[in-house]
């Protein structure tokens, strides 16, 4: 006989009953009406809307996870951690959260072929528990705090120097070093192009330019994120013009956007050294986590090549008499 605890967790798509529990998912609560119009009709619409799921026991509701597409082509998909109100007695808050990511990643879709999501580094219980779902460690970032008063920030920069917002011209030149702090791997599971960055955009977001060159770029975070969140990007070669130019440029990203925290690669020394130049406090390691379903694209097996020795060494056999060599005779 099933244990009565465990067949008392359920889990359901949000429904406007539970935003009473979840106010904030109000904006997600629309997108996922959305995305059910999406569902039925996936050649026509690509899904591009979040999705909700709530846990839910005999009292009420205990959590719920977000999942929404990573790129426009809707290959990948980003999972926030679960958001947890309430605790039950029967249920441990790891039960609730793997049957929630379980059920997020069982979603229909035939075009999802990967899954991303976000978790502090030192968490150790969460990054095992998304361990045991198929994930694996794809690259690690740095938390960044901002300062608690920006400062003024309206110098001019440097001569040749520009501040831009990204559209379409500036993503496309912003592109290539977006991708340079991937691996070939993370591209694979991300699977993006360069129009997506179109919708990393927002207030305080923008790129670093010299003449027609990006030097760095500041977006929203593509995986996972939150609105308090963005991400600080640079060419992989260290430019000196961005120990000019960040300094001014810091404080205004902090006050257009209103965000407390920079995610910037781990392994950045110069970014971290001008960060805690700047007043940034460090916080703590981000490691981003992928689960690829992608399918090894097999060559069928080549019938010629597995023919036998005979077989191949038969054709170099004469098939009757060979006829005679001709020669010269004497005269």
């Amino acid at each position: 006989m099933p244990d009565q605890s465990l067949t008392a967790l359920r889990v359901e798509p949000l429904n406007p009953t539970h935003l009473a529990w979840f106010p904030q998912l109000q904006a997600v609560q629309l997108g996922d009406w959305v995305s059910r119009l999406e569902q039925r009709f996936p050649e026509l619409f690509p899904s591009r809307s979040p999705r909700c799921f709530v846990a839910l026991d005999s009292e009420g509701p205990l959590a719920a996870v977000v999942a929404h597409p990573t790129n426009r082509r809707g290959s990948c998909w980003t999972l926030h951690r679960p958001l947890q109100i309430r605790h039950a007695a029967q249920h441990s808050a790891r039960t609730v959260q793997r049957t929630l990511l379980q059920a997020a990643l069982q979603l229909g879709d035939h075009q999802i072929c990967s899954w991303v999501i976000r978790c502090p580094a030192a968490d150790a219980g969460a990054v095992a528990l998304h361990r045991e779902l198929g994930f694996q460690p794809l690259r690690p970032f740095q938390i960044w705090h901002a300062p608690e008063q920006a400062t003024s920030g309206r110098h001019a920069l440097p001569l040749g120097l520009s501040w831009r917002p990204i559209n379409r011209r500036h993503a496309q030149r912003l592109w290539p070093i977006e991708q340079g702090g991937c691996f070939s791997h993370l591209r694979q599971i991300t699977d993006r192009h360069w129009l997506d960055l179109l919708d990393r955009r927002g207030p305080g977001c923008g790129v670093l330019m010299a003449g027609e060159t990006v030097l760095a770029g500041c977006l929203r975070l593509g995986e996972g994120g939150d609105n308090r969140q963005l991400e600080l990007i640079r060419d992989v070669a260290w430019d000196p013009r961005l120990e000019q130019a960040l300094p001014l440029i810091l404080p205004r990203i902090q006050r257009e956007s209103g965000a407390s925290e920079l995610i910037t690669a781990l392994d950045d020394a110069p970014m971290a050294e001008l960060l805690n130049a700047e007043g940034w406090r460090q916080g703590d390691e981000q490691l981003l986590l992928g689960r690829s379903m992608w399918r090894r694209q097999t060559a069928p097996r080549n019938l010629q090549l597995s023919r036998s020795f005979d077989q191949v060494l038969g054709r170099l056999r004469p098939q009757g008499r060979p006829l005679p060599s001709p020669t010269l005779g004497r005269r």
